[in-house]
C-alpha cells in the first residue's frame, strides 16, 4: 500500500548551524522532526538526570517541542520576546516551524468545533498574507480575457475543512469581483510548493500527490456565464513539472 501523504511532504529538508560547546553543530529538520546530528539524545538526557545542563542544541530541540504548547499569540510574536536567545529559533527552520504551527492551529480549531478562536484568527491572517497576492495574480491574468476593465474586489477567507474550498468570482462588462474560501491546509499543501497559480489557474487544494512532480489538485478558471459576463468554475486538474521548461510547474485540466 502506498504511504499516506504527510503534512511535511511538501517541505524540503533543511539544516542550521548552532554554536554549541565551543563548536558549530548541525541541527537538521526532516520528515517533520528536528534531529541533532552531533548528539546522542539518550546520553544527553542521562546527563540531565545527574544534574547536567541543556546544551545549546538540546535547547533548540526543547524550543521546537515547547512551541506547540504556547498560546497562539505568544508564538506569533516569538521573534519580539525571544531577544538574545535567537539561536533557539534558527532562521533556516522558519518554513518548517511555521508550517508545523499552522497544522497545529488547524487541529486545535477543529477540536473547538470550528468556533472562532485565536487559532482561527491566526490562520485567517496567514492565509491573507500568503494567498491574496497569488489570487490577484490569477484575477489580473483573466481580466483581459473576460473584457473587464477593473478589479472591484479581491478577498481571501478562512474555511473549515468540513466545507469544500472554492473561489467565487463574477464579472460584468466593467468589473471583476472574487473571493477565495480556503482551508488552512492550503498554507501547507499548496503555497510551499509554489503552485498557487499555474498556467493562470488558481489552485484551491491538493487532492493527491501521485509522485513528487505529479499532483492531483482542485483548481479554478473562468468561463462565460451569459451575455457579457463570466464566472469561476472549479474543476479537477493535474499539476506537473515540465522537464522541457527546466522543471516549471504546468497544469492540465482533467477530462469532464
Amino acid at each position: 500500500m502506498p504511504r499516506k501523504p504527510r503534512w511535511y511532504d511538501t517541505i524540503p529538508e533543511t539544516t542550521a548551524t548552532v554554536a554549541c560547546g565551543g563548536e558549530n553543530h548541525t541541527v537538521a529538520w526532516r520528515r517533520g522532526k528536528v534531529v541533532l546530528e552531533a548528539h546522542d539524545l539518550n546520553a544527553e538526557r542521562t546527563m540531565l538526570i545527574f544534574g547536567g545542563e541543556l546544551c545549546q542544541c538540546m535547547q533548540v530541540l526543547e524550543m521546537w517541542v515547547t512551541q506547540f504548547r504556547m498560546p497562539p499569540d505568544h508564538f506569533a510574536h516569538m521573534q519580539t520576546w525571544i531577544g538574545d536567545k535567537a539561536f533557539l529559533v534558527p532562521a533556516e527552520l522558519a518554513l518548517p516551524r511555521r508550517t508545523a504551527m499552522i497544522v497545529s492551529w488547524e487541529r486545535l480549531w477543529r477540536k473547538e468545533s470550528w468556533l472562532r478562536s485565536k487559532q482561527a484568527d491566526l490562520l485567517a491572517a496567514e492565509l491573507k498574507d500568503k494567498a491574496l497576492a497569488p489570487l490577484r495574480q490569477h484575477v489580473n491574468a483573466w481580466k483581459p480575457k473576460t473584457g473587464a476593465r477593473v478589479v472591484a474586489g479581491c478577498q481571501v477567507a478562512l474555511l473549515p475543512t468540513i466545507e469544500a474550498p472554492s473561489v467565487e468570482g463574477t464579472t460584468d462588462r466593467v468589473a471583476m469581483r472574487v473571493t477565495a474560501k480556503l482551508h488552512g491546509r492550503w498554507l501547507v499543501d499548496v503555497w510551499p510548493l509554489g503552485i498557487a497559480v499555474v498556467d493562470d489557474a488558481f489552485v484551491v487544494g491538493l487532492d493527491e500527490r501521485v509522485t513528487l512532480d505529479d499532483l492531483k489538485v482542485r483548481a479554478v478558471r473562468w468561463e462565460p456565464n451569459g451575455p457579457g459576463t463570466w464566472a469561476t468554475v472549479s474543476a479537477p486538474a493535474h499539476v506537473w513539472r515540465d522537464p522541457g521548461t527546466g522543471g516549471e510547474w504546468r497544469l492540465t485540466w482533467d477530462a469532464a
